[in-house]
């Protein structure tokens, strides 16, 4: 096992900070970078035909949604790469592309503000303002994912082996107009004998709702499989019984919340695929 650090210009001018380390067949990397822009900045770049494109650009041509983020942090990645070529990749982007368009959560003072205009209409978006998504990570086609009954045991977790290899990424983050928080985050952690992944997106609405999708990856040394499992959890905010200010962080809520679905796949390399 080994780990190593660099500092690169990416081809969209963003210096970028890495480090990885090789565990077993696997290959762990991060990188970190600034926050997207708010407007193109390289407009004569961009406005050329040869698919050169700034990240902002880039966002505005892939993905659907009206607005972004308050902060997205484009060149926020980890990856998790197979000797097979096999890969597990989280990033931003895909994240958003997972965005719901049907949602519509109101916070506490819309209804006082429509009962004090009874003249306006509500004119609801088809965009999820919160931008939740189900996002559980991007896998290349050459791993099969299949339903098991094998769950992650938390009791290795707890153990207190040396930590290799550790980091948190935020990828994406919204203070909802001040009305709350939406997040999503990643954490890697590489001990002797495993490598463990959570995936974690955090919504807080003010007064009406607190929501957690939460994807873990476990992969034990010398087996040919990780485990996933996502578990997604949500309450409104009048029946957690506790004040707002205790809800500010996730860790704090989330143990509060109801499962409403819980659901464990294998992820296998194929290593007959071609892709």
């Amino acid at each position: 096992m080994f780990n190593s650090e660099d500092n690169r210009i990416d081809s969209g001018r963003y210096a970028t900070n890495s480090q990885s380390i090789q565990f077993g067949p696997w290959h762990v990397s991060y990188d970190i970078s600034c926050i997207l822009p708010s407007v193109c900045s390289t407009k004569v770049v961009c406005e050329r035909d040869d698919d050169q494109f700034c990240q902002f650009c880039i966002y505005c041509k892939e993905l659907s949604i009206p607005h972004f983020p308050d902060m997205v942090f484009p060149k926020n990645t980890l990856k998790l790469a197979h000797k097979s070529g096999a890969i597990i990749h989280f990033n931003p982007l895909d994240a958003l592309k997972c965005v719901g368009k049907n949602e519509i959560i109101e916070v506490s003072c819309a209804e006082a503000w429509q009962e004090a205009r009874p003249e306006s209409e509500k004119l609801k978006k088809a965009f999820d303002w919160t931008f939740s998504t189900d996002y559980k990570g991007t896998l290349t086609d050459n791993i099969v994912v299949e339903e098991t009954h094998e769950v992650i045991d938390f009791e290795i977790l707890k153990q207190r082996d040396q930590i290799l290899f550790y980091h948190d990424l935020t990828l994406f983050e919204d203070e909802l107009h001040d009305h709350g928080v939406s997040k999503l985050s990643v954490k890697i952690r590489v001990m002797p004998s495993y490598w463990y992944v959570l995936l974690r997106y955090f919504l807080r609405v003010d007064d009406v709702l607190v929501r957690s999708r939460e994807t873990r990856m476990f992969h034990l040394l010398n087996t040919d499989y990780v485990l996933r499992e996502y578990t997604f959890k949500e309450a409104n905010a009048k029946d957690l019984n506790m004040p707002t200010s205790q809800m500010k962080e996730a860790d704090d809520v989330i143990p509060y919340l109801t499962v409403k679905e819980k659901v464990t796949h294998k992820l296998i390399v194929n290593f007959d695929s071609n892709s």
